[in-house]
């Protein structure tokens, strides 16, 4: 059997060579006519993840090597940052996005958000942390 002539790639993470993440190892992002930057919203559901970021500078030329996941799209859990305001989360809670491209600990019913992921990490995890996540389908809550 051969490959569909209508598959486009084998996974949905993408090279992005334009930005500088570096700094952004593990936060959501967002992405404006092509252009990836860091998620700055609690409540308008994010598009990827920065798997990896590199910058090298050569002389006075910079590049940049970026790996970006799409939600929704990755094959199994990815590591992602836990909000420096996030309670303590354990195998299973519900994740939802920060202000910061980080996640933080689902607040419940009554809060204004969007609930992405799953905390999949059996030693949990606690604010600042790397913490294997795996992501769902956006859950826009009030």
């Amino acid at each position: 059997m051969s490959d569909s002539t209508l598959q486009a790639k084998g996974n949905a993470i993408y090279p992005e060579t334009a930005t500088d993440l570096s700094a952004a190892i593990g936060k959501l992002v967002t992405f404006t006519a092509g252009v990836p930057a860091v998620s700055a919203s609690a409540t308008v559901p994010a598009t990827g993840i920065v798997l990896d970021a590199r910058k090298r500078t050569v002389g006075s030329v910079t590049t940049y090597d970026n790996a970006i996941g799409i939600l929704g799209a990755l094959p199994g859990p990815v590591r992602a940052v836990l909000s420096a305001a996030s309670t303590a989360v354990g195998f299973g809670d519900k994740l939802q996005q920060a202000a910061d491209g980080t996640l933080t600990k689902d607040l419940g019913a009554g809060n204004a958000r969007v609930t992405v992921a799953i905390c999949t990490d059996l030693n949990g995890a606690i604010a600042g942390d790397l913490c294997e996540v795996s992501f769902i389908t956006p859950v826009i809550g009030s």
